[in-house]
């Protein structure tokens, strides 16, 4: 869940750091090899920007939450 959370981030803050840098008819858009969108215009970029970066939140909030879980149930196996 970590690498994929991270790969989501930066995907979204590479898309963040685009700008106005696009030419022609847009941009095309990737992840893990995967075609999202072949021609996101200009507009559109910081709205696929923010998804990947929400997406990217909730997998670290998933991971959060199941790694604490874990934690407090073998705290809470431990003989007193």
């Amino acid at each position: 869940m970590t690498i994929f959370t991270i790969l989501l981030i930066s995907k979204g803050l590479q898309l963040w750091s685009y700008g106005s840098d696009v030419d022609g008819n847009g941009i095309g858009v990737y992840f893990l090899r995967l075609e999202i969108n072949d021609r996101v215009l200009e507009v559109y970029i910081p709205a696929y920007a923010i998804g990947f970066l929400i997406a990217g939140m909730c997998t670290l909030l998933m991971s959060i939450t199941s790694l604490t879980r874990l934690l407090f149930k073998s705290i809470s196996r431990t003989p007193v």
